[in-house]
């Protein structure tokens, strides 16, 4: 979502994945415990009443902003209105999103694609799903209009307007425009763009069905568990029945999957129960990625399927919360917002996850 990490996390990552990766690498900065490029960053304003988290919010602010508001949303919690005002005063005057505009009265800048600046797809799907919820639809509306006008001929979209299609921003794209009536052509472009990452049935048995970053990658959680919530339709996030056993995937004669949203399912299925109750992290072996868990919870919800992957996973989640949404510095408001969509999906008790009230906790990082 936001520049990449640097050479040293390059560094560690097999040559098939570090191309590819590189860029995905951004996705994981909502949730680390320091931004990217420490010279870059600015200290938040006395003036940022309103803001979700105390971290430095110069490439996660709107992000965190609308996880957390979404998270409320999803579990009926009225946000007080200054979050809202918060957020629609970070909107570009084109309707789009920047990762954070620390001076309300200089314009957005212009899209740059090389330092990964500018409005942002992910920023702006994700402000524009949060503002639906909160009954802000003229300004979701215009967000919406914003993606649709750069969506790239071929259907997907980039971080940024420029940068080459990715399977990341194009699910939360799809999300975003799937949440509003009139843009079926739209729809219909994205989801084809984004099955055509679906690793085939012929691919390793690691790699089958789960879904590259960009073509010629491998399969990755975090693009797999957000592609996931696009092809499941998993907004706005609710409890659903689940079957207990993953989904049979029937592959055509192309091996191809019949099902792309089953496929995929089966692969989050297939990692979690394979690794323990967790889908890993792509940047620190042996580690557990519990963002893309958790989303991954929520996307095999939206399926109706994989009841006991799912159980698994949430187990797990539960027993690592405490580690999730702390930066051992302070709260992350983007992980709590996250887990009040897998307490909502799961049916589980916001006021006591692994020993949290999430709720509360995300209240409280509230900025006055």
């Amino acid at each position: 979502m936001h520049a990449p990490a640097g050479d040293a996390s390059r560094s560690r990552l097999p040559r098939r994945l570090s191309t590819a990766l590189i860029a995905l690498a951004v996705a994981a900065v909502a949730f680390a415990s320091a931004p990217a490029h420490s010279a870059e960053q600015v200290t938040p304003a006395a003036s940022e009443g309103g803001l979700f988290g105390s971290q430095d919010p110069t490439y996660d602010g709107v992000y965190r902003q609308s996880y957390a508001l979404l998270g409320l949303a999803a579990t009926d919690t009225r946000a007080p209105r200054v979050t809202i005002e918060w957020l629609l005063s970070q909107q570009c005057a084109d309707g789009s999103f920047v990762a954070y505009r620390a001076d309300l009265d200089v314009p957005c800048p212009a899209p740059d694609p090389v330092a990964y600046t500018g409005p942002d797809t992910n920023s702006t799907s994700l402000a524009a799903l949060a503002l639906l919820e909160h009954g802000e639809a003229r300004a979701a509306r215009r967000a919406i209009d914003w993606l649709t006008r750069i969506q790239l001929r071929g259907g997907g979209w980039g971080y940024v307007e420029g940068s080459p299609a990715d399977s990341t921003s194009t699910a939360l794209s799809l999300e975003a425009i799937a949440s509003v009536k009139g843009n079926a052509p739209q729809q219909r472009a994205a989801t084809r763009w984004l099955v055509r990452q679906i690793s085939p049935c012929e691919a390793p048995v690691s790699e089958r069905f789960g879904i590259r970053y960009q073509p010629g990658a491998i399969p990755d959680g975090i693009s797999t568990s957000q592609g996931l919530l696009a092809l499941t339709k998993a907004f706005p996030v609710r409890e659903r029945a689940q079957r207990k056993a993953m989904p049979t995937v029937t592959c055509d004669a192309k091996d191809r999957p019949v099902d792309p949203a089953s496929a995929v399912t089966r692969w989050i299925a297939t990692t979690i129960n394979a690794q323990g109750g967790s889908i890993p992290d792509p940047f620190t072996p042996g580690a557990a990625d519990w963002n893309s868990t958790a989303l991954g919870i929520v996307g095999m919800v939206a399926s109706r399927t994989s009841g006991r992957a799912t159980q698994l996973a949430l187990t797990s989640l539960e027993a690592n919360a405490q580690a999730y949404v702390n930066d051992g510095t302070a709260d992350r408001p983007a992980a709590l917002g996250t887990l009040l969509l897998v307490t909502k999906a799961t049916g589980s008790d916001a006021t006591d996850f692994g020993g949290i009230d999430i709720t509360m906790r995300l209240l409280d990082t509230i900025q006055d």
